[in-house]
C-alpha cells in the first residue's frame, strides 16, 4: 500500500515535469543543433526528475573531458532510471543507439528522432548492422561522444545479461573511440522492468577505466566485449 502511494506521488509529479522538458527540448530542436541546447537542460532536468522520484543521486569516479573523446560510454541496463543516470552525470553533450520501441513512446519517441537517437532493432541483425554503419557518422564525422548498452534490453532479474558482439564490432570498425565502462548502481531496485512501482533509494553512476582504441585495436571483439564486461561487472562491486 505505501509502495502504491509513493509511486503515485511520483507519478503526479514527474509525468508533468518529464512532459515539460520534452516539450521544450522539442521545440529548442527547431531552432538549434541538441548539441548546443544538453546543457544545462539535460543533466539538471535528469537530476531534478530523479529528486522528484525520491532518488539520491551520486557520481563515483571521472567523468573524461570532452576534448579527449568522442567516447563510447558502455553501461549495465537496469531500469528507466539509467538514461536520467547518464544524463545526470555526464556534463557534455552525448548521442545514442536505442531499442526501436521507444522511438513510439509519445513524446519521448519524438524528442528522441529530433536529438538525432538511432533506433535499432533486437529482432533483424541484417537492419541493426546497417544501423550500426550509419551510426559511424556519430563519431567519425561529428565527433560526439555516444552512450551504448551491449545488454541491449534491461534486466530482469537484477543481474547484468550477456554483452551482445555489435557495439564491439562498431566501436572497432570506427577505431576512434575511447569505451568508458560505466556502472549504474540502484536502477533496478528503483523500478523493476514491466512494473509502475518506484521505489525511493540511491542512483549511483560509476565511471570506470577508458578503453583506448590504442589497447583494443590487436584484440579480438569477443576479447574486448569481455574486457568492457569485466570492467563494467567490478563497477557494481
Amino acid at each position: 500500500m505505501i509502495k502504491t502511494l509513493i509511486s503515485l506521488i511520483v507519478f503526479i509529479l514527474f509525468i508533468p515535469l518529464f512532459s515539460l522538458v520534452m516539450i521544450v527540448g522539442i521545440l529548442c530542436t527547431y531552432i538549434m543543433h541538441p548539441r548546443n541546447l544538453y546543457y544545462p537542460l539535460i543533466p539538471l532536468s535528469s537530476r531534478i526528475l530523479m529528486l522528484v522520484s525520491f532518488q539520491r543521486f551520486s557520481v563515483q569516479g571521472k567523468v573524461p573531458k570532452k576534448e579527449n573523446g568522442p567516447y563510447i560510454f558502455m553501461f549495465n541496463h537496469e531500469s528507466m532510471f539509467d538514461v536520467f543516470m547518464l544524463g545526470g552525470a555526464i556534463p557534455y553533450y552525448i548521442n545514442a543507439i536505442g531499442w526501436e520501441g521507444i522511438f513510439k513512446w509519445p513524446l519521448f519517441g519524438y524528442f528522441a528522432k529530433r536529438y538525432g537517437a538511432y533506433p535499432i532493432t533486437h529482432d533483424n541483425t541484417d537492419q541493426a548492422r546497417s544501423t550500426l554503419k550509419s551510426a559511424e557518422k556519430i563519431l567519425i564525422t561529428d565527433g560526439d561522444s555516444m552512450i551504448f548498452s551491449p545488454e541491449g534490453q534491461r534486466t530482469l532479474t537484477g543481474e547484468m545479461g550477456e554483452f551482445k558482439k555489435g557495439g564491439f564490432h562498431f566501436a572497432k570498425a570506427t577505431n576512434v573511440a575511447t569505451i568508458v565502462p560505466v556502472g549504474l548502481i540502484g536502477a533496478y531496485s528503483a523500478n523493476v522492468r514491466n512494473s509502475w512501482i518506484v521505489n525511493p533509494g540511491k542512483l549511483i553512476t560509476v565511471f570506470g577505466e577508458p578503453i583506448i582504441p590504442a589497447d583494443y585495436k590487436d584484440l579480438s571483439v569477443e576479447e574486448l566485449r569481455d574486457l568492457t564486461k569485466s570492467r563494467v561487472s567490478n563497477l557494481l562491486v
